[in-house]
């Protein structure tokens, strides 16, 4: 072995990486961007969660519960003064469950101290309260994220282990501890809380990012490559004209993956489905157009497959997975990520997917994340049209030699 040869092509490797630009970023930036969202976005654990308190008995000892509750670091609680009100709120996502403290649960607090009392002061000694009698807390729960309501249950019931813990320790009182109030739950839209039945449809956002885009990166960039791009403009075809041909014939082999999988999904999987096939339908259009926009744009500024396929991929796919709120809670995540989010399609796709699923057609949620993918998709056919050259002249006239 010459190792001249050897550290003489080693020196032509490094000027290669540093001539390079994409080397230096998949070696340095990327994993930057990657650690970041690992170290910030990325989190199991549902440091805050956002809830209604309905006090139906509204009097000093209920004040005292709902002002523990406000006090925990794990509750952003919002009091609402109907059950209309708080179903509302948690039909259109603004809260995650909401907690009902009845009309009767001073005086049944009471008869339970008073039980207590009277057992410790009996012959045994031993406090025994039957369940029937002891107040209750009825706690409803957004089911269509299992993860998040067990969260609303727990943290719920943890306040109120703090209120009987401080309630015994400065009072002396017994009876009324958070051990000695039952917990009603009830899980709305996913009583069994089986995850498939959110994953699986919110994947569907995931799975179409990375078909849409990857689909359509490829197209233009393997035109240059062929030498075929030269050709289609120097015929009369404008630039409308092409691009419209590319969003057509892509258009309707996505929309044809989307019903795929909406088939997998429902039949096979059995996942219940309470919404409207048709709004699902107009979600899902506004959501393929710009995904198809984006692979296009970015197809159109590589003009080279394996780069464009590498940066649908990257810029594609991780926003989505993690960014989305599919698999990581977004309120968990830094204020600067859940800005970020709010630019990032899959988030509303999931949104509107999830409540088409388990919750029916709402109309606030379907015209809300609609109109942010329509004008996304709107934005990047403009984008696409801008960049798509109508001649051979300029830097394209250097291309055209390039593979003539």
């Amino acid at each position: 072995m010459n190792s001249g040869v050897v550290f003489a092509l080693i020196k032509k490797e490094m000027f290669q990486i540093v001539r390079d630009p994409s080397s230096i970023l998949i070696a340095f930036i990327l994993p930057v961007i990657l650690l970041f969202l690992f170290g910030f976005g990325i989190n199991f654990d549902t440091n805050t969660v956002k809830i209604g308190v309905l006090i139906e008995d509204k009097n000093p000892t209920t004040v005292e519960i709902l002002d523990t509750m406000r006090h925990s670091r794990f509750l952003d609680v919002k009091v609402f003064d109907s059950r209309r009100s708080a179903d509302y709120a948690l039909l259109s996502g603004a809260i995650r469950g909401y907690a009902v403290i009845p009309n009767d649960f001073t005086r049944k607090l009471k008869r339970s101290k008073a039980g207590a009392a009277a057992a410790l002061n009996s012959q045994s000694g031993s406090p025994v309260i039957q369940n029937k009698g002891l107040p209750e807390i009825q706690v409803i729960a957004d089911g269509s994220e299992p993860n998040t309501a067990k969260f609303v249950s727990s943290y719920i019931q943890g306040a109120l282990a703090v209120y009987g813990a401080i309630n015994t320790t400065e009072k002396g009182e017994t009876g009324n501890g958070g051990s000695k109030i039952n917990i009603i739950e009830r899980f709305w839209y996913n009583p069994a809380l089986k995850s498939t039945y959110f994953v699986l449809p919110g994947s569907l956002a995931i799975i179409m990012t990375m078909t849409g885009t990857v689909l359509t990166a490829l197209v233009i960039a393997r035109e240059w490559e062929r030498g075929t791009m030269e050709a289609i403009l120097a015929t009369k075809t404008t630039k409308g004209e092409f691009l419209l041909s590319k969003y057509a014939a892509y258009f309707m082999l996505s929309m044809a993956s989307v019903i795929f999988c909406l088939f997998l999904i429902i039949f096979v999987f059995r996942v219940p489905f309470y919404g409207s096939f048709l709004a699902l339908m107009l979600v899902s259009s506004f959501f393929m157009l710009g995904a198809l926009g984006f692979g296009f744009f970015v197809s159109t500024l590589a003009k080279e497959q394996f780069v464009a396929s590498q940066i649908a991929g990257v810029v594609g796919f991780m926003p989505a997975m993690m960014l989305s709120g599919l698999i990581y809670e977004i309120n968990s995540m830094p204020l600067f990520l859940r800005i970020l989010t709010l630019f990032i399609p899959a988030r509303y796709y999931v949104s509107s997917i999830s409540s088409l699923f388990l919750s029916g057609t709402i109309p606030f949620i379907i015209i809300r994340d609609s109109i942010f993918l329509g004008v996304f998709a709107l934005l990047m056919f403009i984008l696409v049209y801008k960049i798509t050259p109508d001649r051979l002249e300029g830097g394209y006239v250097s291309k055209v030699r390039q593979y003539g």
